[in-house]
């Protein structure tokens, strides 16, 4: 974080720690807090020039006299001077107001997805805002980001005179931390071109060579070394001991030594090579392979102990080849 301004007080023991809300009644600085005082542009360095959704941040929180306050994001969210204290990650941080999106009354009805700021006042036109995001295991509510703001002067210039200087140490990690904000950002830019949900199911696929559409589906479409290679995917439920299960498997890419392996020592057109891993010793799987048709001389083999043995082709029918295989491993498909 750029800077640890809030303090926090640990109050309970960490086997007892409870990550609940709970207000308690408003401090005196909350009390002398109004529409009217906070209402103008405050400004953090922190967040001068950072880029968030192709918006450019001008580092100001502008605050209105009708409850509302517009973010860095432009963002127009509603604030409630309300001050109280709440149980964050196991310690107790006290607060003198606290703001968020619209529809939420109470911090507590804010709980879930919503991010959620909490202001302290220092005195001197300056403040602290710390925001909140409710934990992935719905438990407690831990720190995103903690930033100090100074009130801007009449007129609107971004007037940093009443701010203390920045340190080496502090403006190193505030470009650091910049820099991670923009990479974050260029990732997932990058995932939504590319038809991924987030930046890390792109990097996920990336690191097992596989398109967006092959993630998704389980597939491969493309195999090394095969020219229009016939998709391979999962199609169907798998048959275990008999019984049709909710057990799946994965189809993964594999190296083009593995291509060269077969060629060499197996006859016919090569379809496609994939990795099969299942939860079972042995199973009945049905493999997606659009544009096979009922009928075709289809044949598999599996890479087991460094050679290529036959694998039973139980079916083959219009865009789907079922096979029995004993083990997971190196599947090839070939077609006489």
């Amino acid at each position: 974080m750029c800077r640890k301004l809030l303090k926090k007080a640990a109050l309970f023991a960490m086997a007892a720690a409870l990550c609940v809300g709970a207000f308690v009644p408003m401090t005196a600085k909350a009390a002398e807090v109004s529409a009217s005082f906070l209402a103008g542009d405050w400004y953090s360095r922190h967040f001068a020039g950072m880029e968030w959704n192709g918006h450019v941040s001008d580092g100001m929180l502008h605050f209105k006299d009708d409850g509302t306050y517009d973010d860095m994001w432009r963002d127009s969210k509603k604030y409630h001077l309300e001050g109280g204290s709440l149980n964050i990650e196991g310690d107790e941080v006290s607060f003198d107001f606290w703001g968020g999106w619209p529809g939420y009354d109470t911090i507590d009805s804010a709980k879930g997805n919503s991010n959620v700021q909490i202001f302290i006042l220092r005195g001197d036109n300056r403040m602290e805002y710390g925001n909140l995001v409710w934990s992935e295991n719905d438990s407690c509510w831990v720190w995103n980001d903690t930033t100090s703001w100074t009130r801007v002067t009449e007129g609107g210039s971004d007037d940093e005179s009443d701010e203390e200087e920045e340190t080496e140490e502090e403006a190193a990690e505030r470009k650091a931390l910049e820099e991670a904000h923009r990479e974050a950002v260029r990732l997932e830019k990058e995932a939504a071109e590319q038809g991924f949900e987030n930046a890390a199911q792109m990097q996920e696929a990336q690191s097992a060579g596989k398109s967006a559409a092959e993630y998704y589906n389980n597939a491969v479409v493309t195999t090394g070394g095969i020219e229009n290679a016939v998709p391979v995917a999962q199609g169907g439920q798998l048959i275990i001991d008999g019984e049709v299960t909710n057990a799946s498997a994965t189809v993964s890419k594999v190296s083009s030594v593995y291509v060269d392996s077969v060629r060499a020592a197996r006859e016919g057109r090569l379809l496609n090579v994939v990795d099969v891993r299942f939860p079972a010793h042995e199973a009945v799987v049905n493999f997606y392979m659009p544009g096979i048709e009922a009928g075709d001389t289809v044949t598999a083999v599996q890479f087991t102990d460094g050679t290529w043995t036959d694998v039973e082709v139980v079916e083959v029918r219009t865009d789907h080849v079922l096979l029995k295989l004993m083990r997971s491993g190196v599947v090839a498909f070939l077609e006489k």
